[in-house]
């Protein structure tokens, strides 16, 4: 069996320090953004709802800066980028999007864990998907080490 893993795994950065959130997946692909934000569905009903998901995790007064697909209808926990808002924050939030990217561009590029297909494991789609999980968090974790060790994401501020 040949197991297709283009992915989708929610990772958050901190916008204060240098510091990785949290990773979340695998998520198939088809699964909408909001869906694997929020833990379930709207029509599941929030006490349905993945209480791990990010979602649960933002404080009260809070906000996540996300990019503007796929985000829509929590305005009290996403901020995306809209006409109204100032230049400098425009800019912010696009230092904070280019943060992002540089992150997931170490796993697709560095250790390239997220741009092929995922062939080991094959003896079910259970135990591949595992295994997955496990390597793309250990490269969050040496990501994470390099950031301590001299080498953080570049600052948003």
């Amino acid at each position: 069996m040949l197991l297709d893993l283009s992915q989708k795994y929610e990772i958050c950065l901190s916008t204060t320090k240098p510091q990785v959130g949290s990773v979340r997946g695998p998520k198939q692909p088809s699964v909408n953004d909001m869906t694997v934000f929020r833990g379930g569905t709207v029509e599941e009903g929030k006490e349905k709802w993945d209480r791990e998901a990010i979602y649960w995790q933002i404080p009260d007064g809070c906000l996540i800066i996300t990019d503007s697909s796929g985000y829509i209808g929590e305005p009290t926990k996403i901020m995306m980028v809209t006409d109204e808002m100032s230049k400098e924050m425009k800019d912010y939030m696009g230092r904070a999007k280019a943060r992002q990217e540089s992150f997931n561009g170490r796993l697709k590029g560095t250790f390239n864990i997220l741009g092929h297909r995922f062939r080991h494991n094959q003896r079910t789609a259970e135990k591949t998907m595992e295994l997955h999980q496990t390597v793309v968090h250990a490269c969050a974790v040496l990501i994470q080490y390099d950031y301590e060790n001299g080498h953080p994401p570049f600052p948003l501020h």
